[in-house]
C-alpha cells in the first residue's frame, strides 16, 4: 500500500509541476481530435506563455472545432510537424503568439512543404488563419483555402487590424476569394490587398495565380490609416488576370498610397493576363522608388507597359534601372507622367 501511496503522490506532484511549464507535448492531453488536444495544452501552459509542441502527429488531422493560439498577455509558440491539419472552423493566432511548421521553401501548386493547414471539406470560413494581434508569426507553412471541395470560403490568412506581423516561407493557396488579406476596412477580391495599411514588408514572395491584381494598395482620407510606405522586395510575379502590383494613390481628396518602394523583384508574364493591364501600375500616386526590376511578358497576352504610371495628382516618382522585354513591337516599355524621373532603364 505504501509503494502504491508514494506513486500516487509521485504523479500527483508530477502533473502539477507539468502545468507550470513553459514547454508542453499535445500528445499528452486527451481529445477527439488534434484541434482538441492542442486546446489543452495551450491550455495548461503558465500565464506568461510558452510552447505547444505538436509535431509529434502526422499525416491528416482534423481541428472540428479550430483553436486559438494564445490570448492577450499570453504568447504562446505551436509547433507542428509533417501534418496536414484539416480545420472546420477558423484557427486564431493572437498578439505575440505563432504557428510554426517543419522549416522548408515556399511551395508552388501541389509540390508543397510538410505542414500544411486546411480548410475542411465543405466548409465557409472567413478564413482559414486569421491573425489576430500585433507581432504575430507565421512560418514554414501552407495555408490552403480548398477552393474546390470549399468554395464557399474566403480568404487563405485574414491580418485582422494587427500591425507589424510577419510570415516567413508561407504559400497561400487555392483561397476561394484571396489569399491574403491585410485588412483595416472594407475588403476586396485580389492576391494580396492592402487597404489602410501601411508600411508592410512584402519580400521573397510568389505571388501569381489571382484572377484579379497581384497586390492591390489603396485606402481612405477619412481613415486613421492610409496605404503609405509599402516596401515590395524581392518577389515574383506571375499568372495574374489584371495588374501584379495595382497602386490607387488617391481617393479623390487627398494621396492615401504614396511613397512606396518597388524594388528586384521579377514579373514573369502571364498567359491568363487579360489585355490592358500592366505589370506595375499607379495612379495619382506619388514620391515611389521603383528600382532593379525585371520584366518579361508572353506574346500571347503580353503587358500593356512594364510600368504605367498616371493622374492629373500623379507626384514625382523614379525609375531607374529597371529592364523590360515586350513581346509586342512598337510598345513602350515606360510611361510616366511629367514629373516622372525616367533612367536608366532598358
Amino acid at each position: 500500500m505504501c509503494v502504491v501511496l508514494l506513486f500516487a503522490s509521485l504523479s500527483l506532484h508530477a502533473q502539477t509541476s507539468a502545468h507550470l511549464q513553459g514547454v508542453q507535448y499535445a500528445n499528452r492531453f486527451s481529445g477527439a481530435d488534434i484541434g482538441e488536444k492542442i486546446m489543452q495544452c495551450i491550455a495548461a501552459l503558465p500565464a506568461a506563455g510558452g510552447v505547444c509542441d505538436a509535431r509529434d502527429f502526422s499525416g491528416r488531422q482534423t481541428a472540428a472545432n479550430g483553436f486559438t493560439v494564445g490570448s492577450p498577455g499570453k504568447p504562446v509558440e505551436l509547433m507542428l510537424g509533417s501534418v496536414t491539419l484539416l480545420t472546420a472552423q477558423t484557427i486564431h493566432v493572437q498578439a505575440k503568439s505563432s504557428i510554426i511548421g517543419m522549416p522548408a521553401a515556399m511551395g508552388i501548386g501541389t509540390d508543397q512543404p510538410p505542414t500544411m493547414i486546411k480548410a475542411a471539406d465543405g466548409t465557409a470560413l472567413s478564413a482559414v488563419v486569421q491573425l489576430d494581434g500585433p507581432l504575430a508569426v507565421l512560418q514554414d507553412l501552407t495555408v490552403d483555402g480548398n477552393r474546390k471541395s470549399a468554395p464557399a470560403g474566403g480568404m487563405g490568412i485574414l491580418v485582422n487590424k494587427a500591425n507589424r506581423v510577419e510570415m516567413f516561407r508561407v504559400t497561400a493557396q487555392n483561397a476561394p476569394k484571396f489569399g491574403i488579406q491585410i485588412y483595416s476596412s472594407s475588403q476586396r477580391t485580389f492576391g494580396i490587398e492592402l487597404n489602410n495599411a501601411p508600411t508592410t514588408r512584402i519580400e521573397h514572395c510568389d505571388i501569381g495565380g489571382n484572377l484579379g491584381d497581384g497586390i492591390r494598395i489603396y485606402g481612405s482620407s477619412s481613415s486613421n490609416l492610409q496605404s503609405n510606405r509599402q516596401m515590395i522586395v524581392g518577389n515574383q510575379f506571375g499568372n495574374n488576370g489584371q495588374h501584379d502590383i495595382d497602386v490607387i494613390g488617391s481617393d479623390g481628396r487627398r494621396h492615401v498610397a504614396n511613397g512606396h518602394l518597388i524594388n528586384s523583384n521579377e514579373f514573369i508574364g502571364s498567359d491568363k493576363r487579360q489585355r490592358g493591364f500592366d505589370a506595375i501600375h499607379i495612379t495619382d500616386s506619388g514620391e515611389n522608388t521603383i528600382n532593379g526590376n525585371t520584366f518579361s511578358d508572353t506574346r500571347a497576352n503580353p503587358y500593356r507597359a512594364c510600368v504605367y504610371i498616371s493622374g492629373h495628382d500623379e507626384g514625382k516618382d523614379l525609375v531607374t534601372g529597371n529592364s523590360c522585354h515586350i513581346a509586342e513591337a512598337g510598345k513602350a516599355g515606360f510611361v510616366g507622367t511629367q514629373s516622372t524621373v525616367l533612367a536608366n532603364n532598358q
